[in-house]
């Protein structure tokens, strides 16, 4: 069979010795009825075949004008060369349009999420931080649908078959779930973090060793900055006890220790007297406590002073008792 080119007219066709012809419509088209009828009138075979496949209605009606029946494709017949470029600049245009509405999307949820949480008139340091622990999970849950949601995205783009990965990921579930435990722990160790409570953003916590102020809280890690001002990244599922210095009343705790030989007593009394002092100097509610001799060792004897304090309060203050006691023991010549 040959393929009819209708731009270069029925002569083209009528005046050469061809017995059966196909003439293709990419779409309902009557300027090539004439071509048709002359065709049959000449006695050569005519395969009509339209290129809409679900124009059941066009088909019905050129089959009347033609007289035959009339075949159905999707196939367009272009040339590799323009299949090729028209298939890269869907491909390109596709992925162009999914990443740049995924990144919309993912600032849009991001801002929805902070301007729902955000509370405009509720300043209390808590409240505060569980709406920032939060936020931080939310946002952490949404890139993690949209990358997901993306990544499918694409693959559809490049024609893979979704129903055929799904199987595999079916059949290859057990080997993915040996190879995933790690990450499903994290997730569910986070998850239990967030549900329970145990931290917040803002809190001054130990994890894992650790001591700092969480920073923000995903699903899969912790980001925490510790007092050196480096950044830890600590998986969840790596979270066996949460220290917090950030729920209740803290106690600013201090050892100072004694050598032997010296008058613990005397040394006691300089402690308290010093305490009394910076009490006063600090304008703290109370005097700090003294607690002679709660441990000993074949060096010194140990004794500790503590003072209740609000939260974030305890460190600063273990500074200033500390030097404030080692600097008076000193001046008394006695030897720590």
């Amino acid at each position: 069979p040959v393929v009819a080119n209708l731009e270069n007219g029925a002569d083209y066709m009528l005046n050469r010795w061809i017995d059966e012809v196909m003439v293709y419509l990419p779409e309902y088209d009557t300027s090539a009825m004439p071509f048709i009828r002359s065709c049959r009138k000449m006695g050569i075979t005519v395969h009509t075949v339209l290129g809409m496949e679900d124009d059941m209605v066009g088909k019905r009606f050129i089959e009347s004008m033609c007289g035959h029946t009339v075949m159905t494709t999707s196939v367009n017949y272009l040339t590799a060369k323009q299949a090729l470029i028209k298939r890269l600049f869907d491909i390109a245009g596709g992925l162009v349009g999914t990443f740049v509405a995924g990144i919309l999307i993912l600032k849009l949820m991001r801002r929805l999420i902070t301007k729902y949480l955000r509370r405009k008139k509720d300043t209390r340091g808590e409240s505060v931080r569980q709406e920032e622990t939060v936020r931080s999970l939310s946002v952490s849950v949404v890139n993690y649908l949209m990358y997901f949601l993306i990544a499918m995205i694409v693959l559809r783009i490049f024609g893979i078959d979704l129903t055929s990965i799904l199987a595999v990921a079916g059949i290859g579930s057990i080997a993915i779930g040996f190879g995933a435990q790690t990450l499903i722990k994290d997730i569910i160790s986070g998850m239990f973090l967030w549900f329970e409570g145990n931290l917040n953003v803002g809190d001054v916590v130990t994890l894992a060793g650790y001591t700092g102020t969480v920073e923000s809280i995903s699903l899969r890690t912790t980001a925490l900055r510790g007092t050196d001002g480096r950044l830890y990244s600590i998986p969840n599922g790596d979270v066996r006890t949460v220290i917090c210095r950030s729920r209740g009343q803290q106690v600013a705790q201090v050892n100072v220790t004694i050598a032997h030989g010296q008058d613990l007593y005397r040394a006691k009394e300089v402690i308290e007297d010093e305490c009394r002092q910076l009490a006063e100097r600090l304008s703290l509610d109370s005097v700090p406590v003294v607690y002679p001799a709660i441990a000993n060792d074949a060096r010194c004897v140990t004794m500790r002073v503590e003072y209740p304090c609000d939260v974030n309060r305890d460190w600063p203050l273990e500074r200033e008792i500390r030097l404030s006691v080692y600097d008076c023991l000193r001046r008394e010549d006695i030897k720590p």
